[in-house]
């Protein structure tokens, strides 16, 4: 489970009791914590002989402050709008671990243009050794970026969210026998309280073509929804 902004909605008894509820039942859990310590804590787990670790923080709010950032004895979230605490996450995870995979909560709600604050976050997880940044927070879908061979998806939309109809997807990331990375993106639709996978062509195309739109230049999505790099960035 991922720790977003409204975790703290009803106060930090609420957020130690999920944390508690999850625990109990075994359910992994990335971003908040009943102190920083915890909050920071990357998951980590084994699959076909290689370690990858989960880690999670959240940029907002950027000018408010309802949902609390957790410190050294208070519970709360993992914030990132100053990335320095995240990066050092990322730091200790990609020395731990053979693959990094960041989900990130930033971004402008309703926006699917992606900000410069986002690709400076970026940037810097980039640096600290992400392999994979997943993005969400704005209720919209965002493009799609690789930044020195690191594959980022700005925003996922929302997966389950109202009765409304919206695009959305997952993000699928495949790691191959060599260890090489790449991240693809399976399109779907929200609609009625329930989020199917997109099987037409038409619409997969057209989702498709909306985030190739609004993608970084030289990024091309193959038809499995594959994010490849064909050029060179221009900066």
């Amino acid at each position: 489970m991922l720790f977003r902004s409204h975790v703290f909605d009803f106060g930090p008894d609420a957020l130690l009791d999920t944390v508690f509820a999850l625990d109990r039942e075994r359910i992994p859990h990335v971003g908040a914590g009943a102190d920083l310590k915890e909050a920071s804590q990357p998951y980590y787990f084994v699959c076909n002989g290689r370690k990858i670790a989960i880690v999670a923080a959240t940029q907002i709010e950027r000018t408010t402050n309802y949902t609390k950032e957790a410190t050294e004895d208070t519970p709360g979230v993992l914030k990132t709008l100053n990335p320095d605490k995240f990066v050092k996450v990322i730091e200790t995870a990609k020395n731990n671990s053979d693959c990094v995979i960041a989900v990130v909560h930033w971004g402008t709600e309703g926006d699917s243009n992606y900000g410069r604050d986002q690709q400076e976050l970026a940037r810097a997880f980039v640096d600290a050794g992400a392999d994979a940044i997943i993005g969400g927070h704005t209720h919209c879908l965002q493009g799609f970026e690789i930044m020195d061979g690191v594959p980022i998806i700005y925003s996922l939309g929302n997966f389950w969210f109202s009765s409304n109809t919206l695009d959305t997807g997952l993000a699928k990331v495949t790691i191959g026998r060599d260890g090489e990375l790449s991240l693809s993106f399976l399109p779907c639709i929200q609609k009625a309280c329930k989020t199917s996978l997109v099987t037409q062509e038409e619409e997969r195309e057209r989702i498709f073509s909306f985030l190739q739109e609004h993608s970084a230049q030289g990024i091309q999505l193959t038809e499995d929804g594959t994010v490849k790099q064909v050029q060179t960035q221009q900066e």
